[in-house]
């Protein structure tokens, strides 16, 4: 019976980018919702504020640095795997 963790590292992976790629149309979508047209009449009197992003910004952005630590655990499993293999072919050559 073989045992390989190749196939979890390979979905670990598969995971992270699906939550990657479901964060960015997340920022996508909010940012294409607070863009609105602005009347630049009167800017040269503005005094301008900077913003905090909004609760769903940081959620989004830790779930994208939570989807890269998954991406970097799925390829070391990976990675792991393949060198015991080569160690168990250099103890059996």
């Amino acid at each position: 019976m073989a045992v390989s963790s190749v196939q979890s590292g390979y979905q670990i992976i598969d995971m992270s980018s699906k939550m990657a790629e479901e964060a960015a149309h997340e920022i996508q979508r909010n940012q294409q919702l607070q863009a609105m047209p602005k009347d630049n009449t009167y800017d040269f009197n503005q005094v301008e504020f900077k913003a905090s992003p909004t609760p769903s910004d940081i959620d989004s952005l830790t779930k994208l640095t939570s989807a890269e630590q998954y991406s970097k655990i799925g390829t070391n499993v990976i990675q792991r795997d393949q060198e015991m293999i080569g160690s168990l072919l250099d103890i059996h050559v």
